[in-house]
């Protein structure tokens, strides 16, 4: 569920096409795990698989706008 929750949010942090968005976006979930950490314990494996699915989130995105613009360009 972390990582599927992390891949949309990079989707849509990248779908605004704003470097500081995603940045943002990158230190908030950062910010959260450390509120969480603060309270009680955390499993910093979870913190790697979130930022791995947000990274990944923003890839696939990428990549997808890369395939169809050379599509569109080719056709």
């Amino acid at each position: 569920m972390l990582f599927l929750t992390a891949v949309s949010l990079g989707l849509c942090a990248a779908m605004l096409r704003s470097a500081f968005s995603m940045a943002l976006v990158a230190v908030l979930i950062v910010a959260a795990f450390g509120a969480a950490a603060l309270t009680g314990p955390v499993s910093f494996i979870d913190l790697a698989i979130v930022l791995g699915g947000y990274n990944i989130g923003i890839f696939g995105l990428v990549a997808g706008m890369l395939v169809f613009s050379r599509r569109s360009a080719e056709a």
